[in-house]
C-alpha cells in the first residue's frame, strides 16, 4: 500500500510535467500497458468501484494521454471527469474518443447523454438518450433515461427563462478547498453553522472503522462562523460534546439560533435526526428525536417551524410517494413530536424529495426535488401554503438550479438573501456554500422579527418569553433567552394581536402587546426588554415602561412606507449596492456617470465640467441627448467622480447618477440589478429621467402679452391706462439709460415691492401701448426686455396679475369696444372667437359666434355641450408654466379636464423616435388600446399614441395605466382638425376658444 501511494504520487508530479509538455509534442499510441501502468490502472480502477471518482480521474487521465486507444480508459477517465465540477466539459470528447474505437461499450449512449445533459447540451443529449433507448435497456434503466430525457426539456425551457438571481459563492474564510455544505442560519443572519469535510475534521483521514488512514477518507464534521459587520469570522469547530470521529451533519437550525438539529449514522441504522441545545456558549449532547420521527429507514434532514410546533423531515420509510419524502410531525401537548403525516402529492414525487425548510413566516416551504420540472438531479422548489393547501412548487430557476444536485437552501426573514451549497466550476473546492439575492423572486414573506437582549438589573439573563393571542390567551409559542448574552429572538406572523410575556424566576413577569392584525410587510425590530428587581427599581428610581415593541414596530412600518416613495428606495438599493458591489470589477462591464438626458442639448453647460474629462454624447431613439463620461471600473470610482461633480455643483445631485455599461449596452442600475429591486410595489424606470425643455421667460411673456392684446387690445375702462416698464430697480443711482425725452415723460415711482419703477407713456388701450412697445424697442435697442403694465384706480399690476382679476375681465367683456381678433380673418378650419367669450376667457355661449368677412367653426356652447359646464374660465394664469410641475397640471386638468370642443381631441403619445423600428411596446399589449404609428412632423421623429378621446380627462385616464405598465414619459398631445398640438400651445391661444392658427 505504500508503493501504491508513492507511485501515486510520483504520477501526480508526472502528470504536472506530461500536461506541461502536451503542447509541445504528440501523444503517444500505445495498447499494451507496462506492468507500473496496470498497477496504476488497477489503483484507478478500485477508487472507481468505491466512488472515489476525483481521485480515479488522477490517474486514469495520465493513463489515458498514453494510451489513447484504449477505449475503456478513455470511457472510464469520461465518465470521472462528470463529477469533477470545474472540468466536466473534457467528458464529452473523452467518451465521443471512446465510441470511435468501441461503439458496444457498457451504456455508450446512456452515459454520453449524461455527460451532454450535465453541460447543458440538452438536444444532443435527448438524441444520445433517444438512441439508448432503442436498444432496449432493463426497465430500471428505462426508467431512468426516460427521467433525464424529462430533465433534458425542463432544461431547455429554464435556460430561456432564466430567474435573473445574483449567486456569489460566499468565499473565505467560510470556503476552501475542501467541502462545506449543508449551510443553516440563525433568523438575523448572525450564526452560520454548517457541515465541513477537509483535513480539520476530527480524527483526519479514516478508514470505515474509523482508524487512521493515509488512503481514507475525511468524516464529516460541524463548524460554527459568526457575521461581524458584513465579515465572516474564521469557522471554529462546534465542538466535542457534537463532532465525534463519526460522520455528524448539520441539517437545521432553529429561528432562535438555540437549537440545532444534527445528523448522525451509526452501524445499527441508515441515518437518524438528533438535536442539540444551545447552553450559554456551549452546544450540548445531541438526543435522538423519538420513533414517531426516526425510524428504521433513513431519516437525514428536517426543518422547525419558527414557533417551534411544527417539524418537516425527510424519510425513506416505507409507504412514501417515493423513493424519499418529506413528512410533517406536529408537537404534542407532551412537548414531544406527534404522528408523522405524508405532505401528499403537491409536494412529493415519484422520485426523491429532501431537504425541507420552513421559512419563519410559517407558511413558504423551500424543498429539493429530483421530480416536478428539475433540469436534473435535485432542483430546489418552494411552495406557500394558502388556505390550507400547498401551492404547486415553483421551481427556483436557473441559475440557482443547475444540471447538478442543488439542494439545502435556507433564506433570511426578509426574503432578501438566500444560503445553498452547490458544486459549481468556479468554486474553492468540491461542495461551497453560496448566498442568492434576492434569496425570493415574487411575493415576499409577511412578519415581524424581533431581536434584543433580556436584562436582569442590567445585566444578561435568562427568561422564558411566551407569546399569546391577546385576544383569547392562546398560547403561539414559548422561547427563551441565552443564559449567557441574554439574546432572544421571536418571530410573529401577522394576523394577531399579541401579548408577549417575559418570565425570569423570582420577579415580577414583564408584559407588552403588540399588534400585527394589519401587518403587509416585513418588519425587524431591535429592542432590548430590561427587567428590574423590586429593590433595584426603587434604589435606581426606574419606572418600567410599556409596548416598547408596538413603538419599535411602528417605526418599522413608517419607514417602510417611507420607502414605498420611488426616489427614497432607488436611493437605498443604490447604497445597498454600493456596499456591496462598490469595489467589485467584472469583465465586460464597466460604469459610466450620466450628466443628464435633456429634452433640449443646448440646456446642458459643457463648459462646467469641461475640465474634469472627456464628455461623451448620446442620441436617443426619443430624440432627446445623454452626456456621459464612461470608463469607470467600479461603482465606487464612477460614484466618486460623480461626488466631485456635486461639490462643484450641488445640482449635479439630481440631473446625474451612475450607470452601467453591460458588454456595449448602457443599463440603469434597476435594470441591472433587476433582481435586488424586488418590492412588489415598485416599477422600476426603462429609461433615463428626461430634464424637460428650460422655461423661457421672455418668450412666455412676449407670448402672454400677444394673447392679452389679441383679447382686450382696443377695450377701455374707465380709471384704465396702460404704461411700458423700462425698470425696476432697488438701486436707481446704479440705473443707465438712454435718453427717452423724445418718447415722452420719463416717470420714476417707487411701489409696495421696495423697487423703483421706470415707465413711461399714458394710454387708454393695450393696443396703443404695445404698439409704443414695439416701436421703442426697434429704435432703442436698450429698451427691448421693457413690458406693459396696468394702472387701474391707481394701482399698478402687470398684465398678468391685472387680467387674472375675474371682476375686471367681466367688466372687460361687457365693454363695447371691438377687439382685434373681431376684424381679423382666420382660415375655415380653426375656432374662431369673438367678443364673446374672449381669448383670455374660455366662456361657452348659447349660439356660434360669426364675424363678418370670415368663415369659421364656433366652438359655442352647442359645441361643447355636455362636456362643458357652461362655467367661465380664464386659462392666462397657466401661459409660461411648465406641465411638468404636477401642481400646474393639477391645475389645468382641474379647470379643462372635462372640456370638449368640436374638432379637438386627445391623444396618449407613448413614444418618440428618430428609428421606429426600435419602438418597442410589450408592456402595453394588456391595455385595450392598440399603438398607432404617426408620421414626422418635419422633424424627423416618428411619433407612436394610444386612443383617441374628447376630453383630456378621459385620456388622462389610460395615460396613467399605460405610465403604471412602465411607460413613464408617456403625455397628452391634443389634435384640432387633423392638426397635431401640444398642450402648452393649447394654452397659448387660450384652449377651445381662440383660432388656432
Amino acid at each position: 500500500m505504500k508503493k501504491v501511494a508513492l507511485l501515486v504520487l510520483l504520477l501526480f508530479i508526472l502528470s504536472a510535467l506530461q500536461i506541461a509538455a502536451q503542447d509541445s509534442k504528440p501523444k503517444a499510441k500505445s495498447e499494451k500497458m507496462t506492468k507500473d501502468d496496470k498497477r496504476l490502472y488497477e489503483t484507478a480502477d478500485n477508487f472507481y468501484k468505491q466512488g472515489n471518482y476525483v481521485r480515479a480521474l488522477a490517474i486514469y487521465r495520465v493513463l489515458a494521454d498514453t494510451y489513447t486507444g484504449n477505449a475503456d480508459l478513455l470511457y472510464k477517465t469520461g465518465l470521472c471527469f462528470l463529477y469533477k465540477a470545474d472540468e466536466k466539459e473534457n467528458s464529452i470528447e473523452y467518451m465521443i474518443n471512446a465510441g470511435k474505437i468501441n461503439p458496444k461499450l457498457e451504456d455508450y449512449d446512456f452515459n454520453l447523454g449524461r455527460a451532454y445533459h450535465a453541460n447543458y447540451k440538452f438536444e444532443d443529449a435527448i438524441q444520445s438518450f433517444e438512441t439508448y433507448l432503442q436498444k432496449n435497456p432493463p426497465i430500471i434503466k428505462k426508467n431512468l433515461t426516460e427521467h433525464y430525457i424529462e430533465f433534458c426539456k425542463n432544461g431547455e425551457v429554464a435556460l430561456n427563462n432564466k430567474s435573473g438571481l445574483i449567486i456569489e459563492n460566499i468565499g473565505p474564510p467560510v470556503n476552501s478547498e475542501f467541502d462545506e455544505y449543508v449551510p443553516v442560519l440563525s433568523g438575523d443572519e448572525s450564526v452560520l453553522i454548517f457541515t465541513y469535510k477537509g483535513p480539520k475534521s476530527t480524527g483526519g483521514l479514516m478508514d470505515a472503522n474509523f482508524q487512521h488512514d493515509p488512503e481514507g477518507e475525511y468524516y464529516e464534521d460541524i463548524f460554527i462562523s459568526y457575521k461581524v459587520g458584513e465579515k465572516w469570522t474564521e469557522p471554529q469547530s462546534i465542538g466535542e460534546n457534537i463532532n465525534t470521529k463519526g460522520h455528524d451533519a448539520s441539517i437545521a437550525l432553529s429561528s432562535d439560533g438555540q437549537k440545532l438539529f444534527i445528523f448522525k449514522s451509526t452501524p445499527q441504522d441508515k441515518g437518524d435526526i438528533y438535536m442539540s441545545t444551545l447552553e450559554g456558549e456551549v452546544w450540548n449532547k445531541p438526543v435522538k428525536l423519538n420513533s414517531n420521527v426516526n425510524t428504521p429507514a433513513w431519516e437525514g434532514s428536517v426543518s422547525m417551524s419558527a414557533d417551534e410546533q411544527t417539524l418537516y423531515f425527510a424519510s425513506e420509510r416505507p409507504g412514501g410517494l417515493g423513493g424519499r419524502d418529506i413528512y410533517m410531525s406536529k408537537r404534542e401537548p407532551n412537548g414531544d413530536w406527534g404522528t408523522a403525516v405524508n405532505l401528499g402529492p403537491t409536494i412529493n414525487t415519484k422520485y426523491d424529495d429532501d431537504a425541507p425548510y420552513i421559512h419563519p413566516d410559517g407558511r413558504t416551504l423551500f424543498f429539493s426535488s429530483k421530480g416536478h420540472n428539475s433540469l436534473g438531479g435535485y432542483d430546489i422548489f418552494h411552495s406557500i401554503m394558502k388556505n390550507g393547501d400547498w401551492t404547486e412548487p415553483e421551481n427556483m430557476g436557473a441559475p440557482v438550479n443547475t444540471t447538478e444536485d442543488d439542494i439545502y437552501y435556507v433564506l433570511t426573514p426578509d426574503g432578501e438573501t438566500g444560503y445553498y451549497s452547490s458544486n459549481r466550476k468556479e468554486g474553492y473546492g468540491r461542495q461551497d456554500i453560496y448566498v442568492i439575492t434576492p434569496g425570493l423572486k415574487g411575493e415576499k414573506p409577511v412578519l415581524a422579527l424581533a431581536i434584543g437582549l433580556v436584562t436582569l438589573d442590567s445585566k444578561p439573563t435568562e427568561a422564558t418569553i411566551k407569546l399569546m393571542d391577546a385576544d383569547n390567551g392562546e398560547v403561539k409559542g414559548i422561547y427563551r433567552s441565552n443564559s449567557s448574552t441574554g439574546k432572544y429572538m421571536v418571530t410573529l406572523p401577522p394576523g394577531t394581536n399579541y401579548k408577549i410575556c417575559v418570565e425570569v424566576p423570582g420577579n415580577k413577569t414583564h408584559c407588552e402587546l403588540i399588534d400585527l392584525r394589519k401587518l403587509d410587510n416585513y418588519v425587524q425590530m431591535q429592542q432590548d426588554i430590561p427587567i428590574y428587581s423590586e429593590q433595584y427599581a426603587k434604589e435606581h428610581n426606574i419606572t418600567e415602561s410599556e409596548n416598547n415593541l408596538q413603538k419599535s414596530l411602528d417605526a418599522g412600518i413608517k419607514e417602510y412606507k417611507l420607502e414605498a416613495q420611488p426616489e427614497v428606495y432607488e436611493a437605498r438599493m443604490y447604497k445597498d449596492l454600493m456596499k456591496k458591489y462598490g469595489d467589485v470589477k467584472k469583465d465586460s462591464v464597466t460604469y459610466n456617470v450620466n450628466l443628464g438626458t435633456y429634452e433640449t442639448p443646448s440646456d446642458f453647460n459643457a463648459a462646467e465640467v469641461a475640465d474634469m474629462g472627456k464628455v461623451e454624447t448620446m442620441k436617443n431613439s426619443n430624440g432627446t441627448t445623454t452626456y456621459y463620461v464612461s470608463g469607470f471600473n467600479t461603482m465606487v470610482d464612477a460614484e466618486s467622480f460623480r461626488q466631485k461633480l456635486i461639490t462643484r455643483d450641488t445640482s449635479f445631485n439630481q440631473a446625474t447618477q451612475v450607470t452601467v455599461n453591460d458588454k456595449g449596452q448602457e443599463k440603469l442600475m434597476p435594470q441591472y440589478f433587476s433582481a435586488y429591486y424586488s418590492r412588489k410595489d415598485y416599477t422600476a424606470p426603462t429609461e433615463a429621467r428626461v430634464i424637460k425643455t428650460k422655461p423661457n421667460p421672455e418668450l412666455a411673456e412676449k407670448m402672454e402679452t400677444e394673447q392679452f392684446v389679441s383679447a382686450y387690445g382696443d377695450k377701455q375702462l374707465t380709471g384704465l391706462t396702460y404704461k411700458v416698464e423700462l425698470a425696476a430697480v432697488d438701486k436707481p443711482a446704479e440705473l443707465t439709460l438712454p435718453n427717452l425725452s423724445k418718447y415722452g415723460k420719463l416717470d420714476a415711482k417707487k411701489l409696495a415691492d421696495g423697487k423703483t419703477h421706470y415707465s413711461i407713456g399714458n394710454f387708454k388701450t393695450l393696443k396703443e401701448a404695445n404698439d409704443f412697445k414695439q416701436t421703442l424697442a426697434s429704435k432703442e435697442p436698450l429698451t427691448s426686455k421693457s413690458k406693459i403694465e396696468a394702472v387701474y384706480q391707481n394701482n399698478q399690476k402687470t398684465l398678468k396679475e391685472f387680467f387674472s382679476d375675474p371682476v375686471v375681465t367681466e367688466k372687460m367683456n361687457k365693454s363695447s369696444n371691438p377687439t382685434i381678433a373681431s376684424t381679423q380673418t382666420t382660415k375655415t378650419t380653426t375656432a374662431k372667437v369673438t367678443t364673446q367669450p374672449t381669448a383670455a376667457v374660455a366662456k361657452a355661449t348659447t349660439k356660434p359666434a360669426t364675424t363678418q368677412n370670415t368663415t369659421t367653426t364656433s366652438m359655442s356652447k352647442e359645441n361643447l355641450s355636455p362636456c362643458d359646464s357652461g362655467k367661465t374660465y380664464s386659462f392666462s394664469a397657466l401661459i409660461g408654466k411648465s406641465l411638468n410641475d404636477p401642481a400646474v397640471y393639477a391645475q389645468l386638468m382641474s379647470m379643462a379636464g372635462s372640456m370638449c370642443a368640436e374638432g379637438l381631441t386627445f391623444k396618449v403619445q407613448v413614444g418618440a423616435y428618430r428609428h421606429p423600428e426600435n419602438y418597442t411596446h410589450s408592456n402595453l399589449k394588456s391595455l385595450s388600446y392598440s399603438v398607432a404609428q404617426n408620421g414626422s412632423i418635419g422633424d424627423g421623429i416618428t411619433r407612436f399614441t394610444m386612443g383617441e378621446f374628447k376630453t383630456m380627462k378621459d385620456c388622462e385616464n389610460l395615460r396613467q395605466k399605460a405610465i403604471q405598465l412602465g411607460t413613464k414619459d408617456a403625455w397628452i398631445t391634443a389634435v384640432y382638425n387633423g392638426k397635431r398640438m401640444t398642450l402648452e400651445e393649447l394654452i397659448v391661444v387660450n384652449f377651445y376658444n381662440k383660432a388656432v392658427n
